[in-house]
């Protein structure tokens, strides 16, 4: 069948839509492809079966930043718990987008790697002991080398409401036996009352606290951040800062669990703060 040149004039608007149309969905694809690639459920210490008592490895999630400059290890609060399955793709609550946007370029830097460690049973909420248990601390101390080796970076740390307490037992476990401290900074943010930032040694590492100006949860008050605040920045040996979270809603849920105390509906406001902490205390950021 011959075509004249009418006709394929007549027919290249046809063509062209579908050639634009197949390329969208390709974009698309790569786009989904792509998001998925940038998640890793992984088990640290899996085959270490005696190295903890319950023979338990600690699952965390993974994802990586774009020329990340540092890889920042987040210890949750609640019970501690997030319930990371292998076939976990993406933790959708608002709390972990903002610290996913870390990794992403277009809403941060995007220079920082992010990992949320998932204890492998649930912490008391309102005893808090097991957080100074030398099981928990173990844990911790076991993600920060794991993920030091996989990946050369440097280490923050950070602990949100319950996660503050984690924070200071850590920071004493590690002058208690004389470790050297395997981190590059500390992000305290919206601790609980009882987070205990008072340490027998100076802090020689930056820290960063951060509170929602209208957290309504009374365990995580900002007047206790403050004090821990004031009281690491009168004896820390290098910066230390506090900032306010004033952006968010508030949910009709538990205020502990919801709303302002998880920056809800704060966009990045949250992460910005910490990223350009971090860029400006960390070298080659």
């Amino acid at each position: 069948m011959c075509i004249d040149e009418n006709m394929k004039m007549k027919f290249k608007p046809v063509i062209l839509k579908i050639l634009t149309f197949g390329c969208s969905i390709l974009l698309m694809l790569s786009v989904v492809i792509s998001k998925l690639a940038y998640c890793e459920i992984i088990n640290v210490d899996k085959n270490a079966s005696t190295f903890y008592s319950s023979g338990v490895p600690t699952p965390t999630l993974y994802w990586p930043g774009q020329n990340p400059q540092a890889l920042l290890i987040y210890i949750p609060g609640g019970s501690g718990t997030l319930g990371l399955k292998e076939s976990t793709l993406d933790l959708t609550y608002s709390f972990y987008q903002t610290l996913k946007s870390l990794t992403n370029p277009q809403l941060t830097s995007g220079r920082v790697d992010v990992v949320l460690l998932d204890f492998p049973r649930a912490l008391e909420q309102n005893n808090l002991a097991f957080r100074d248990s030398s099981e928990h601390l173990t844990r911790i101390a076991r993600a920060i080398e794991f993920y030091h080796q996989k990946t050369g970076l440097p280490i923050w740390l950070m602990g949100h409401s319950n996660g503050g307490v984690s924070l200071g037992n850590y920071i004493r476990f590690l002058q208690k036996y004389k470790k050297t401290i395997n981190i590059s900074g500390l992000i305290a943010s919206s601790i609980r009352n009882e987070s205990s930032f008072h340490f027998e040694e100076q802090l020689r590492i930056p820290v960063l606290f951060l509170h929602h100006q209208k957290d309504q949860c009374a365990s995580a008050s900002s007047e206790y951040s403050m004090i821990n605040y004031e009281r690491v920045k009168r004896t820390s040996a290098n910066s230390v800062d506090f900032k306010w979270i004033t952006q968010g809603d508030a949910q009709n849920a538990d205020p502990c669990k919801s709303g302002y105390h998880m920056y809800f509906n704060s966009g990045t406001e949250a992460s910005k703060v910490i990223d350009e902490f971090m860029a400006k205390h960390q070298p080659n950021f």
